[in-house]
């Protein structure tokens, strides 16, 4: 019989000094984080095609003020046909500064869809979305632009400064 061999153990390669660290830090994450967020279950059941449950997991989140649960319940009423209520719901969520939102509320004031038609709205909201950096809103504002006056434009672009100041009135 051979004398049993001990196993001195090995310092871990160098490269464990490293990624044991980042590797608690998302455990640790993780475990906080618990379940996925509503919001993200709207959104699964909005892709899976099932508007009824991702209005129901949205709507508590929006009625509290949370603006991606109010686009999601634009698109959902958009999907719908229901044009007046996607775009309260886009208001609600580009005035919190939901920037999809805004380029949306902007098309439909360009195209009379769920509101009335008004290239100037239009032109302001594409503008505000320009100014959070959306890569198209700007080309957007100009095509909007085509149908109003220069010097009216100036002012659109001055009340947008003051929604950013101020925050965005009620209506428009």
């Amino acid at each position: 019989m051979t004398a049993a061999r001990t196993l001195e153990p090995r310092a871990p390669p160098r490269y464990m000094d490293a990624v044991m660290p980042r590797i608690a830090i998302l455990l640790l994450a993780a475990a906080l984080a618990g379940p996925a967020p509503a919001a993200d279950d709207g959104r699964v059941h909005f892709e899976n095609g099932d508007f009824a449950a991702a209005a129901a997991a949205w709507t508590p989140l929006a009625e509290r003020g949370d603006r991606w649960a109010m686009a999601g319940l634009g698109h959902v009423a958009a999907i719908r046909g229901r044009h007046e209520e996607a775009a309260r719901w886009y208001r609600a969520a580009a005035a919190r500064g939901h920037v999809e939102s805004q380029i949306l509320l902007a098309s439909a004031y360009l195209e009379g869809r769920g509101v009335a038609r008004d290239p100037e709205l239009a032109y302001a909201w594409y503008h505000f979305a320009a100014g959070a950096g959306h890569d198209q809103a700007a080309a957007a504002r100009d095509f909007a632009g085509r149908w109003i006056a220069p010097e009216r434009q100036a002012e659109l672009r001055a009340m947008v400064r003051r929604w950013r100041l101020d925050g965005v009135p009620d209506s428009p």
